[in-house]
């Protein structure tokens, strides 16, 4: 039997922290000991409270391959902005105006869902956003939860939401004041890490989910993301 278990902390109202993993009964004890004491240590400051959810899961947890990294040499915000529009490019996007709605985005507990048609926001609560959750290494201790590991816990992600049908990419920063590395990520380009995504200090960072469904699709498509159990097999 597997269970989920999902940690929040905050800090004067705010979300400051967040893990999860996908263990078995026996595992539970260890992990929950792993995430309280990553909550207690963090850039974001020291928590307010910590929330801890156990789920029994009920659905049956896919296995998928990790997706392949490509990691080009940027020196400089200038140059991650080109590389992101760049990708955005290669999807015949718009790149100005999606970076003109990424960069401003910050407290937000999830991803913007963006139709990469019409460019419109998807996501039924702007202010929450869509929760990419329910996910975790097939090797448990590529991930103990302990300490934060910024890429790998990206890739996790990003590898569930590219294996969803109707996301064609995603963009990401990540609001940590002091990890300035985000990403692009498609099931046709893989995991491209971006240096210098932004300027260290800023506590600013989120995720636009690029949407190429239709609006038939859409529930179809928050439910993959924030609710299938999936568990990443880690190319080495």
């Amino acid at each position: 039997m597997n269970y989920s278990i999902k940690m929040r902390a905050e800090k004067d109202g705010r979300h400051i922290s967040g893990a999860e993993r996908i263990v078995r009964e026996s595992e539970i004890d260890a992990a929950l000991n792993a995430l309280v004491k990553r909550a207690q240590n963090h850039a974001n400051g020291t928590p307010d409270s910590v929330s801890i959810k156990i789920s029994k899961i009920d659905r049956p947890v896919q296995i998928i391959p990790s997706l392949s990294v490509i990691e080009p040499e940027i020196h400089n915000i200038e140059e991650a902005k080109a590389a992101l529009l760049s990708e955005l490019a290669l999807l015949d996007l718009p790149g100005e105006k999606i970076l003109d709605m990424f960069y401003p985005l910050e407290n937000m507990r999830g991803a913007v869902l963006l139709d990469m048609n019409t460019l419109e926001r998807l996501e039924p609560d702007r202010a929450r956003g869509l929760r990419a959750a329910n996910m975790d290494f097939l090797v448990s201790k590529e991930n103990s939860g302990a300490r934060k590991n910024h890429f790998k816990e990206a890739l996790c992600l990003a590898s569930k939401v590219a294996n969803c049908p109707y996301i064609a990419g995603e963009l990401c920063a990540s609001d940590d004041p002091d990890y300035t590395t985000g990403y692009f990520a498609s099931k046709t380009r893989g995991y491209v890490r971006i240096p210098h995504i932004k300027k260290a200090g800023e506590q600013k960072g989120g995720r636009i989910f690029l949407f190429s469904g239709e609006k038939e699709n859409i529930e179809e498509c928050i439910d993959y993301i924030e609710n299938q159990p999936v568990m990443i097999k880690l190319n080495k």
